[in-house]
């Protein structure tokens, strides 16, 4: 029992990390960072999403590309970088469907280490105070060519009405003298008339 406890632990070692728990708004790029020493001899990093109690390989990189045992694996929107000491891995344009479990497997022989990290994305918050739209109201009318006339009214009124009572005194003053311009005339016609007849008296007297 030993002998196999301690062959599995030579062969066999699994390491984990301290997980991670990253945050992120939808459609934002995510870049998740998973560090280990043994990333400098690794022969492969094997990145696996877990949601929903399924898991899927999402990316993997392998040292040897034509080795028979080991596989390229890419994934649309999915970028795997390996530099020194970090395996980080690129989600472009992140939605609540890229929330879960990613574990990084990296294979050193026969060690294998994992490192999970947990993913959250969120909806971006809408603001609570909208901006009113802007309505455009009609231009009140402009009230000072209203009151150059109301004053130029003001002035002329009092001109029109002296004007007006000088004219009405003139024609009842007009008025009133032909009567007596009549009176004056007949007056002086009878006048005329009577000193012929009394000449004409005086004659046959004489």
């Amino acid at each position: 029992m030993r002998v196999v406890f301690l062959f599995v632990l030579v062969f066999s070692v699994a390491v984990c990390d301290t997980e991670l728990k990253l945050e992120a708004t939808d459609g934002e790029n995510v870049t998740i960072p998973f560090k280990t020493a043994e990333l400098e001899r690794a022969d492969r990093v094997r990145i696996t999403f877990e949601r929903d109690g399924q898991k899927k390989l999402v990316a993997q990189y392998c040292r040897c590309a034509d080795c028979g045992y080991c596989r390229v694996v890419e994934t649309p929107g999915v970028l795997l970088r390996i530099e020194e000491g970090t395996a980080s891995l690129i989600l472009l344009d992140v939605s609540s469907s890229n929330s879960g479990l990613y574990e990084a497997q990296v294979f050193n022989g026969n060690n294998v280490s994992e490192i999970q990290a947990t993913l959250v994305v969120k909806e971006p918050v809408l603001s609570s105070t909208k901006e009113t739209p802007q309505t455009s109201s009609p231009k009140p009318p402009d009230s000072s060519g209203h009151l150059w006339l109301w004053l130029c009214a003001l002035l002329i009124l009092p001109v029109l009405t002296v004007i007006g009572f000088l004219l009405f005194k003139k024609r009842r003053r007009d008025h009133v003298a032909l009567p007596y311009t009549g009176e004056t005339r007949e007056t002086s016609d009878v006048s005329s008339i009577c000193k012929k007849i009394h000449g004409k008296k005086i004659a046959l007297v004489v």
